[in-house]
């Protein structure tokens, strides 16, 4: 998934549960969203935008 991807990228995350660390989520939510078994819910675009400062357009965008 282009959005995980461009967190871990940008961010110096080594991997999809450092991802879910930072956003402080279950390593499964992560996981559902990188298989495609669920998709980035309005909280977790939240939980991106405040901790990463990512504007919401921009993650929009890495969903599409």
């Amino acid at each position: 998934m282009k959005l995980l991807d461009a967190l871990k990228e940008k961010y110096d995350l080594k991997n999809d549960a450092a991802i879910a660390k930072a956003l402080e989520v279950a390593p499964p939510v992560i996981s559902r969203i990188r298989n495609n078994k669920a998709q980035v819910s309005a909280d977790i675009m939240i939980r991106i935008h405040e901790t990463f400062g990512m504007p919401i357009a921009d993650i929009k965008a890495l969903c599409a």
